[in-house]
């Protein structure tokens, strides 16, 4: 790897970013992955963007569903992204708190926000693939602050904001 390419790497993981979990079913069979790349795109169609940086296993299926949610996680919601992160690990369990949508796709019923969505278009970049998801329906679940990531961390918004009001 070249040192641009560490540099780059290296800025990246100290920009904080949101965590998001996008989940879908194919063949009768939920998957779900989680990224950091969640952003808005276009308000007129209504659309994010995400970037994977595969294409076989949960993104994969991502690729290959009709439809996915893009679940944008709570701050309690650190265990079910790491959960969704690690190879293995218990994914679509009762504890989870998730559903079936009546389209089909798994999804979490205590994320803050999640966005049924389908594949508008994609372009392969390198070795990951960007992707531009309309969105067509927004689900609503617990009002909580969001949970970002930062090197290799979650971040809590919620107790800096604790923290700064008891200095007060």
């Amino acid at each position: 790897m070249s040192q641009l390419s560490d540099d780059f790497r290296t800025a990246f993981r100290h920009h904080p970013a949101g965590v998001a979990l996008i989940t879908a079913t194919v063949d009768d069979v939920p998957y779900g992955l989680t990224i950091s790349s969640l952003a808005s795109l276009s308000i007129e169609p209504v659309a994010v963007s995400f970037s994977l940086a595969k294409e076989s296993g949960a993104a994969g299926a991502v690729l290959a569903a009709s439809s996915f949610v893009i679940h944008m996680l709570g701050e309690q919601q650190d265990e079910l992204a790491t959960n969704f992160a690690r190879p293995g690990a218990p994914r679509f369990t009762p504890e989870q708190k998730f559903r079936i949508l009546p389209t089909g796709e798994p999804h979490f019923i205590d994320a803050p926000v999640a966005f049924r969505a389908t594949l508008h278009s994609s372009v392969n970049v390198g070795g990951s693939r960007l992707i531009a998801a309309e969105v067509h329906e927004i689900l609503h679940g617990l009002s909580e602050q969001h949970l970002l990531h930062q090197n290799r961390e979650y971040l809590r918004i919620s107790e800096f904001l604790n923290a700064s009001t008891s200095r007060q």
